[in-house]
């Protein structure tokens, strides 16, 4: 086999450029385009009802018997951290590698954030490095099940029982997974 030269060596390119439409964001279809403007013809911008039939739908593919809809992710981690009561010279354990959503919104709420290593496998935060990350003033830990990986929520769980500290999961990369 004979080698041949990497790309960045002036060889063939291992990836061709196709499609750039692929790369799009968001990603936006005819019906998305026609349940909103159904919804701006109505005058129903200030109407709960569509939040409310997607909480429904939500909570049963789920399995659960709530769900709350919020104007975005980061929204509702947000929400969740309120809810743990994180405050002012709190902190939060969060993954080192994550979409800067997943801890953020601990600032706005006064919080410190400590960043905890990641599995090489799964890319989520590694339980393994947890717990020595907790101190009197730790409040929560943030789970990030990343790219589709669930993270191991069974070392976590222990974790943060032994230490009564809430668990936040943003499964924002994982819906279904």
């Amino acid at each position: 086999m004979s080698a041949s030269k990497l790309a960045l060596f002036g060889g063939p390119q291992a990836v061709k450029s196709g499609n750039i439409k692929l790369f799009a964001w968001p990603i936006i279809t005819r019906e998305d385009e026609q349940a909103v403007l159904e919804i701006l013809r109505r005058g129903g911008m200030s109407d709960t009802d569509v939040t409310m039939e997607f909480e429904k739908e939500y909570a049963a593919w789920q399995g659960v018997k709530y769900a709350l809809g919020y104007s975005s992710g980061t929204a509702s981690l947000q929400c969740a951290m309120y809810g743990c009561k994180v405050s002012i010279g709190d902190e939060i354990i969060c993954p080192s590698v994550t979409y800067w959503a997943s801890c953020l919104p601990a600032f706005s709420l006064g919080a410190t954030i400590i960043f905890a290593e990641i599995d090489p496998q799964t890319l989520c935060i590694d339980p393994k490095d947890i717990e020595h990350r907790i101190t009197d003033r730790t409040k929560a830990i943030v789970v990030v099940h990343y790219l589709g990986h669930p993270a191991d929520m069974d070392p976590i769980m222990a974790v943060a029982r032994k230490h009564n500290v809430k668990v936040i999961e943003d499964v924002s990369h994982a819906h279904g997974g």
